[in-house]
């Protein structure tokens, strides 16, 4: 089959090539695209193999770039590990016509952009964004690093210790262990064995061996034009834009680049089956099936793996997942290709166990593979792969546009799988139906052929993987899985005809006005009140300028009972995810069909959010609100979602050592707020008996804010305003709803506050969490912009000058409408003393900065701020972000942007001092009991801290 497909491909690209020959090299080929998509596109290759698609378009806030080179860390020389991410790192450090260490990255910056890059197996990829006026010389800098990089000596033991720093900072990120573990399991001649990130011991730097003529050597190797993919999106014609990159990117070196034409098999010959335990850093309880199957690349417009994806992540009426969770033995399942490669992939199911799941893994694998057996016998059939063609044509055209950057960064990828014509809808797009193709798959999903992962605390491990050092140990695989009673047999069965599949997507046209000659109304600019009651306000607008027939429904619930304290927000917590489980096998095909919705409780209520086609909206909406005024669950249920709650709750401090200490800025500056483990003993107090009492008095009280914004006619939005009045507001027992309250920090003393919160890392963290002086859009619009000039500076001062660290960054962090910015490094070798020393240094000289390229940088915030939403998504999220902030007039970022135009370099530098450099503005938070070398008022009764603080009030 494999070699049918082989012929009838190459001779399509025969004659696509031919086709080339005959016009030139850079014969321009335009793919195909949604029918809502104005942008325009051109697909050409350069003269040195290079390809490019360069994407016009005229109403983007920024332009964007992004180069693919198809070689990754697969390729990474033995005894040299890490050396193509530490590539990747090094060519942001000078090149020979941009020698500047920052240059790049300062540009950048200056106009308004981002940049980034990753290193995957069988890929590198570069991107930025940046202001569409300046991306000719953007693009003229980014050329460069495939062009005549420096790789400066004298940052490459600097940028050794950064690689070092992010694969130390990840040590204990579960699934980095756990990949490390079956690393070591594989075959070792197969280059997914190898450790991939880079550490001081695989990029050492000795005279036998200098890293330098290593890196070089490597570059030279690989980075050649053929193997590289350019994406480029401005507002530029296409000439233009071609213009633009042909002058630049032809000067990329074409080399002689040999790779392997297969790759040895990813596990040893009988070294399968096998089965493996890993114990993790987090409580998390993980069955895997991993099975290596050949690549599928030769199909991606079959998508057989896709296809048997589907079949056994299935999450409906008579699904494996249903069986599991009715046996207590599971809470999630999910089925697809983990890994690819060149030559060869995994498929892999993993499902989330119970505790008792744990004691019934062998009875879980034997259904595992008798679902495999069953899909192979009677579930490969044409009707279903047409419902998911259909669906995916459907979500091709009216895929709506992703932000720039996005853009390029996934269509250069793409350009090294799909056929030009078919880089923007290869993904959608099931060619055509073969279940022979499907069955080859589906035969190698055998139980000889099969490596069975269990994570979970009960492990012991006998062993330890050798870069993330994870407890582990294996065990042979009975030959014999435990046999299926056939009652349970019966309980399995594979999907009927999704009802949900849209069948109305006409967007629906403006209503008529009544009178002769009328026309139909024009969309209003903002939303409008169509309900205001004294417990319910519901906002509504007809959307016409995204063309795509989708809608979106958000409702704010406030609930006095959950706001009253931390037992009504553990509850809540639990309700709605048995919601979310009771509605699971309803709503999953729905999911399918493009129609979401989440339940996300916070701690003064629950917000219910729905979005997708809008033909059967309506219905899920109805049965979510008919779930939670019913609110009764099954205690089986109740038992397993409790302690997945709990489990969750009690993991918290186990993320990114930043991201856990960022969480308690919040529980230090805004109330109610409560972190996970603050719930933990309420929750375990709570029975069924009393969650099914909560749940009868929750809606009691309640009041609601909602937003229905799309599809829909006004006179729907007015019957939903109805429904909503009518289900969701219970009896009122004047219970009153306690306001929430940000706490700002008052400023004048000399001394700063710091906050201790040791964390069980090798990592420490030190951050610095700084608050506006008010929360006017003045106040905003200069804490922004201050943030915009500092971010590349501190990133390169810290990070790359002073190696810190591998996190060396600031972002924003408001509370409300009060800005806030948070200053972090996470460092693995650095004291907090000194990294403390080293963040005030930088803040006492940080006044320079100020002065660069000022009006550059405030034109590229104005132009941030005013950039119009691309998507029906997008502009519903800003929409619901200005109710929740209280902006009804919906146009506070259009005030913060006429006050950035008015921003002087005096006003600036005044508030850069009174923010970033006034000692009692700052709050430090750091992982470690040491003290600093200056004094400072340290926080240790959270309670008084607040009361030293100026309190704001919200309703």
């Amino acid at each position: 089959m494999m070699s049918v497909w082989s012929r009838t491909q190459a001779g399509r690209w025969g004659l696509l090539l031919g086709t080339m020959l005959l016009a030139g090299l850079a014969q321009a080929l335009e793919p195909v695209k949604p029918e809502i998509d104005e942008r325009d596109y051109r697909h050409l290759t350069l003269d040195n193999g290079l390809q490019v698609l360069l994407i016009s378009d005229p109403n983007a806030d920024k332009s964007a770039a992004a180069l693919d080179v198809h070689i990754g860390h697969n390729q990474n020389p033995l005894g040299r590990e890490g050396l193509a991410h530490f590539l990747e790192h090094m060519l942001f450090l000078g090149t020979e016509k941009y020698p500047e260490p920052d240059a790049y990255q300062n540009f950048i910056s200056r106009h308004g952009g981002r940049h980034n890059a990753y290193t995957a197996p069988e890929h590198t990829n570069y991107y930025f964004d940046i202001d569409p006026d300046a991306l000719e010389p953007a693009l003229d800098r980014f050329a460069q690093f495939f062009i005549a990089p420096l790789f400066n000596a004298d940052y490459v033991e600097r940028e050794r210790h950064a690689v070092d720093s992010e694969y130390k900072a990840r040590l204990k990120n579960d699934a980095r262990r756990e990949q490390d573990v079956h690393r070591e399991l594989m075959n070792p001649a197969h280059p997914a064995a190898r450790f991939a990130v880079g550490n001081l011991t695989t990029l050492a730097d000795t005279e036998e061996r200098p890293l330098r003529a290593d890196l070089v050597r490597f570059y030279e190797q690989y980075y050649s034009a053929d193997r590289m993919a350019l994406a480029v999106l401005g507002n530029e014609s296409l000439d233009d834009l071609q213009s633009m990159v042909k002058e630049r990117f032809n000067e990329v070196p074409k080399r002689e680049v040999t790779l392997p034409s297969s790759y040895p098999p990813l596990f040893a010959k009988n070294q399968l089956p096998l089965k493996v335990e890993i114990e993790p850093e987090k409580e998390r309880r993980q069955l895997s099936l991993l099975f290596p199957v050949p690549s599928d690349r030769s199909h991606l417009g079959e998508k057989p793996l896709n296809y048997i994806g589907h079949m056994l992540g299935h999450e409906g009426q008579g699904s494996l997942l249903s069986l599991l969770k009715d046996l207590g033995w599971a809470e999630n399942l999910s089925a697809g290709a983990r890994h690819r490669d060149r030559h060869d992939a995994l498929f892999q199911v993993s499902i989330e166990l119970t505790e008792l799941g744990v004691r019934a893994t062998d009875q879980i694998v034997a259904l595992a593979f008798h679902t495999i057996e069953q899909l192979r016998r009677d579930g490969v059939s044409e009707w279903r792969y047409r419902e998911l063609k259909q669906m995916g044509e459907i979500n091709f055209r009216f895929s709506e546009p992703q932000p720039p950057m996005e853009t390029v960064r996934r269509l250069a990828y793409r350009l090294h799988l799909y056929a030009p014509e078919d880089v923007l809808r290869g993904a959608y797009h099931y060619r055509q139906y073969d279940a022979e193709l499907i069955a080859q798959y589906l035969g190698a999903m055998r139980s000889d052929n099969v490596l069975i992962s269990l994570v979970a605390p009960e492990v012991e491990g006998e062993a330890k993987s050798s870069y993330y050092q994870a407890p582990f140990q294996t065990r042979p695989v009975e030959s014999d899985h435990p046999k299926i009673k056939e009652r349970i047999q019966k309980r399995l069965t594979f999907p009927e005809p999704n009802a949900f599949i849209p069948t109305r997507l006409d967007v629906k046209e403006a209503p008529m006005l009544p009178g002769p000659g009328s026309r139909g109304e024009q969309s209003p600019e903002h939303p409008e009140k169509v309900l205001d009651r004294e417990r319910l306000q519901v906002w509504f607008q007809w959307e016409e300028r995204y063309d795509v027939p989708k809608s979106r429904m958000r409702l704010r619930l406030k609930l006095p009972r959950v706001a009253a304290s931390a037992e009504g927000a553990a509850r809540m917590e639990l309700v709605a995810r048995l919601l979310e489980d009771q509605l699971n096998e309803f709503a999953y095909p729905a999911q399918i069909a493009g129609l979401d919705f989440s339940l996300r409780p916070h701690a003064r209520g629950l917000d219910i959010d729905i979005f997708g086609y809008s033909g059967r909206q309506n219905l899920l909406f109805t049965k979510i609100v008919e779930a939670l005024r019913k609110g009764r669950f099954d205690e089986d249920r109740f038992d397993d979602l409790k302690s997945r709650v709990i489990r969750q709750w009690r993991n918290e401090d186990k993320e990114t050592p930043y991201a856990v200490i960022a969480r308690e800025i919040p529980r230090l500056h805004y109330a109610p707020y409560w972190r996970g483990r603050d719930l933990i003993e309420p929750l375990e107090a709570t029975s069924l008996k009393q969650l099914h009492e909560f749940t009868d008095a929750l809606v009691k009280d309640a009041s609601v804010e909602a937003l229905l914004y799309g599809n829909l006619y006004r006179q729907e939005a007015v019957r939903l305003a109805a429904y909503i009045e009518h289900q969701l507001l219970g009896d009122v027992t004047r219970r009153e709803l306690k306001p929430a309250r940000v706490y700002r920090q008052k400023g004048g003393e000399e001394t700063p506050w710091v906050y201790r919160y040791p964390l069980d890392h090798d990592d420490q963290v030190v951050m610095l969490y700084l608050q506006g002086l008010s929360t006017r859009p003045e106040d905003a619009a200069h804490m922004r912009l201050v943030r915009q000039i500092l971010r590349p500076a501190f990133f390169h001062e810290l990070r790359t000058e002073r190696q810190l660290g591998y996190v060396a960054t600031l972002f924003a962090l408001p509370l409300r409408d009060q800005e806030g910015t948070a200053l972090v490094v996470q460092t693995p070798s650095a004291s907090v003393e000194r990294v403390w020393q080293e963040m005030e240094a930088f803040l006492a000289d940080g006044e320079q900065y100020l002065d660069e390229n000022l009006e550059d940088q405030r034109s590229a915030l104005v132009r941030e701020l005013r950039k119009p939403a691309k998507t029906l998504q997008e502009q519903s999220e800003r929409y619901w972000d200005s109710l929740m902030l209280g902006d009804e007039r919906f146009d506070r970022r259009e005030r913060i942007a006429q006050e950035v135009e008015a921003i002087t370099p005096e006003s600036l530098k005044r508030y850069y001092r009174q923010v970033f450099v006034e000692n009692g503005r700052r709050l430090w938070l750091v992982t470690d009991e040491a003290d600093p070398e200056r004094s400072a008022r340290e926080i240790s009764d959270i309670i008084d801290y607040q009361r030293s603080l100026e309190t704001l009030i919200y309703p």
